[in-house]
């Protein structure tokens, strides 16, 4: 599986622990796919560690941990600052 993360998606990444008063050597951010009514959808999320199965990427600073079906470039999309999956 391999991930990259774009520079404006590690700016809001960090921008969404700030806003969190977390500390990226504490925390990390949880990213996941969901199913529903549209399609697979990307969710992130605020976690402390990996679980099982999840590969953890540093990118800048911050920690992703990523689920094992999640592979391409993390980037953000037109709307809203969202994190998207290239």
């Amino acid at each position: 599986m391999a991930v990259e993360v774009t520079s404006r998606a590690i700016e809001v990444l960090r921008r969404a622990l700030e806003a969190g008063r977390l500390d990226p050597a504490t925390a990390g951010i949880r990213v996941t796919l969901a199913t529903g009514l549209r399609g697979a959808e990307l969710r992130t999320g605020f976690a402390e560690q990996a679980e099982p199965g999840e590969e953890t990427v540093v990118a800048d600073g911050i920690r992703l941990f990523v689920a094992p079906d999640i592979s391409g470039t993390l980037d953000v999309g037109d709307e809203h600052d969202r994190i998207i999956l290239r």
